[in-house]
């Protein structure tokens, strides 16, 4: 009798929130041209027609006044997809676009009717622009804000060519007190961000409502907006199997919403789906294949394996990128000049973002390592009688070639094995010359990584010899080095 009446308890101590998820709240208001960039639907100030408005599930589409009425309940956020050519107003201190978003807490949510008007403006968009793609920046405390302060930030505060951030996922690790630091050095960043939920940004606590911490920050953990004529679509793929245990998936929720969303865009858009959890790790990723299937040129971004490597589906129309971290292999290992972990990866690439340049329906990918020169796409290792590479962007389809001195240009083979300044970095570790006395020590396994290339040179004489390799593929990847070698008698 007594366990019934605890459970009895329990379920009572829930209903508040069962109630408040089930309530419909109806929002409308006004997308409109903020002409004034006041951010207030002023008298004189114009509607504007056809814009998606959703709510991560529906979409409808305002009037020719610029109205709109949608239904919601707690838990979902109403976002506009924003149309190529427009953009939010942004105060300064403001560059986090889908935090316009309005996100129904328990809160909000308990108001069945409410208003709220989204202000856009016209801005100059070329169809050729450059994006930059971050994995896991995954910071855990405040000194891992800081290293993210003096890495990734500091490169991305320099740079005054990119005209968006794509955040994708792990933006913390676990600890949601982070997220308010983490949002103020976005907003310190010369060009804004749209930013992805990662598993990690997870609420874990006791609420039905993994995303809310996050998106009571962020605005909204599903949505999707236009710039330069491509398509923009962010999912929230992390599905929890329990308080800490979690899965690859898209939701049904979501699904509605791709579904209907991909409706309305010619075929030969450039799409671009970022998520965290990589497609290829995703459990329902027939279906959204599926859904892509009439398009001929999808671009996927993800995160979260703290490794670089690329994935190809339904016949190559559709490419993966998983993009690496900036925090590496989780802010570990030997540390740098500054004090910062190095932090190199298990496929054997450092620490690193991407940048991806769109031209109409074409894209080019380009891995930057942070801190290092924008050519340093490779590192190669001279073993013996074997020359190895390691393109940090390459994929099992990149033709990688080699030629030595003057000779004829020879082709190198793609092989299975780990990196060399892995296995250099295990040695180094057995041995203990590192990490330095008080480091985390950097956990690398000799695992294969996805981009290693090798030619044998048995022909080499002793002496010094100049070494060129160039790779490229169908893909918008390209990429090209010279280096010199010197072998003993």
């Amino acid at each position: 009798m007594k366990k019934q009446l605890l459970l009895f308890t329990y379920l009572i101590s829930l209903l508040p929130v069962w109630l408040s998820a089930q309530v419909t709240v109806w929002m409308e208001g006004t997308v409109f041209h903020d002409k004034n960039q006041n951010k207030v639907f002023d008298r004189g100030e114009k509607g504007v027609k056809k814009i998606a408005v959703s709510n991560g599930k529906d979409i409808v589409y305002t009037d020719s006044k610029g109205y709109f009425r949608i239904s919601a309940t707690v838990g979902q956020s109403i976002f506009p997809i924003i149309p190529t050519g427009y953009t939010f107003v942004r105060n300064k201190g403001e560059q986090v676009n889908n935090s316009f978003f309005i996100y129904l807490d328990n809160e909000n949510g308990s108001r069945t009717s409410q208003r709220h008007n989204f202000g856009l403006i016209p801005e100059k968009q070329s169809s050729s622009f450059r994006i930059g793609a971050i994995g896991d920046v995954q910071v855990g405390d405040s000194d891992e804000i800081n290293y993210a302060g003096k890495t990734i930030f500091k490169e991305l505060a320099d740079r005054q060519d990119i005209a968006f951030h794509l955040i994708l996922g792990d933006l913390v690790n676990d600890d949601m007190r982070l997220l308010a630091p983490f949002k103020a050095m976005l907003n310190m960043l010369p060009s804004p961000s749209w930013t992805v939920l990662g598993n990690h940004d997870r609420n874990t606590e006791d609420t039905p409502y993994v995303d809310d911490r996050f998106n009571e920050k962020f605005g909204a953990s599903t949505y999707a907006f236009n710039y330069g004529g491509v398509h923009f679509i962010v999912l929230q793929n992390v599905f929890s199997t329990g308080k800490r245990s979690y899965e690859g998936r898209i939701s049904e929720e979501q699904l509605q919403f791709l579904t209907d969303d991909l409706k309305n865009i010619p075929t030969h858009t450039q799409v671009v789906i970022c998520q965290h959890i990589p497609m290829r790790y995703t459990r329902n990723r027939t279906e959204v294949l599926t859904l892509l299937e009439p398009f001929s040129n999808v671009l996927i971004l993800s995160g979260h394996t703290h490794q670089v490597s690329r994935h190809f589906y339904n016949q190559g129309r559709v490419q993966e990128l998983v993009t690496g971290a900036p925090s590496g292999n989780w802010w570990t290992g030997e540390t740098n000049m500054q004090g910062i972990p190095e932090a190199l990866m298990q496929c054997g690439s450092p620490r690193n973002y991407f940048t991806v340049d769109f031209d109409k329906n074409n894209y080019t990918l380009r891995y930057k390592g942070i801190g290092l020169d924008k050519n340093q796409q490779m590192d190669v290792t001279l073993r013996g009688d074997t020359l190895l590479a390691n393109l940090y962007g390459g994929s099992d389809s990149t033709q990688v070639y080699l030629q030595i001195g003057d000779s004829q240009w020879m082709p190198m083979e793609h092989v299975k094995r780990p990196a060399e300044s892995v296995l250099q970095l295990i040695e180094n570790n057995k041995q203990k010359r590192f990490p330095a006395s008080g480091k985390r020590i950097n956990p690398l396994r000799k695992r294969m990584s996805p981009h290693i290339w090798q030619a044998a040179t048995s022909l080499l004489s002793p002496g010094t010899h100049r070494i060129r390799i160039k790779a490229h593929d169908n893909f918008g990847y390209a990429v090209e080095t010279t280096e010199t070698f010197y072998v003993k008698e």
